[in-house]
């Protein structure tokens, strides 16, 4: 049975985007005492690219969005570039990124390798890599519980819990499979499915969370086999009915308070 009451008074709806969605995962984490995986869909636009030569074969790439928020990241080159060049490709890169969303950047980027900038491939495919690397481990983060998980039955082998948690630390195999789910519908994986050796014995359940029209992140749930499947789909659905609830009444909010400074 479902804890409701838990469930809505946990999740608020206060505070930003990003920290209503923690919330969700740290639910889902306690009711079901399995660790989560928050996959954030960041809303930040790009405001400007810079490029800094740190040494010749070693550049860093700081990000500053629309909403103040900064990133940044180190690129490995496998030749050198000079500083003239790095000075053009910015320019080339702010005219050409400005407004793209984070996520997307690097594939904006490898576009504009392919069309215009095949010859300077050695500088911005390792700048694309390292912002795509950046991006996704700041967008992807586990909830666990892990002293009470550990205390399940399944884990009283001291081999079985030492194989769990090496699972949840590998964030490539769980994010690699997480993005095989389709974005529009529940999903679960079930060992071998997977494709990853690490996870042959484990379930991942996933379902994106947000509007119908706007689909702002994934919450995935990480188990042994063993699993309590009705209680975990019920769970991450209810959440979901409470996440389009709130951005429903914020939805609303937003636009009375806009008709009311236009005098409508």
């Amino acid at each position: 049975m479902l804890d409701i009451d838990y469930i809505n008074n946990t999740i608020t709806g206060y505070g930003d985007t990003e920290k209503l969605f923690e919330q969700a995962a740290d639910v889902v984490s306690k009711i079901l005492l399995r660790p989560t995986v928050l996959t954030y869909k960041s809303q930040d636009l790009l405001e400007n690219i810079k490029i800094v030569k740190i040494s010749d074969k070693l550049l860093l790439v700081v990000l500053m969005s629309n909403n103040g928020k900064v990133k940044d990241c180190i690129a490995k080159l496998t030749d050198t570039v000079t500083d003239e060049t790095i000075e053009e490709l910015t320019a080339v890169l702010n005219k050409n990124l400005t407004g793209t969303p984070l996520e997307n950047l690097h594939i904006a980027l490898n576009n504009i390798i392919e069309k215009e900038l095949k010859a300077f491939s050695f500088v911005l495919g390792q700048i694309s890599e390292s912002i795509k690397f950046e991006i996704n481990n700041n967008n992807s983060k586990v909830n666990s519980n892990i002293e009470s998980i550990l205390s399940l039955p399944e884990f009283s082998n001291i081999e079985n819990a030492k194989n769990f948690v090496n699972v949840i630390s590998t964030k490539d195999a769980i994010d690699s499979t997480i993005d095989k789910i389709d974005n529009d519908q529940l999903g679960i994986i079930i060992g071998s499915e997977s494709k990853e050796v690490l996870l042959k014995d484990y379930t991942i359940i996933s379902l994106n969370l947000g509007t119908d029209d706007n689909h702002i992140g994934k919450l995935s749930v990480i188990s042994p086999k063993r699993i309590d499947y009705s209680k975990t789909v019920s769970t991450l659905k209810y959440i979901n009915e409470r996440f389009k609830k709130l951005f429903l009444n914020s939805n609303e909010k937003g636009k009375i308070e806009g008709d009311e400074k236009s005098g409508k």
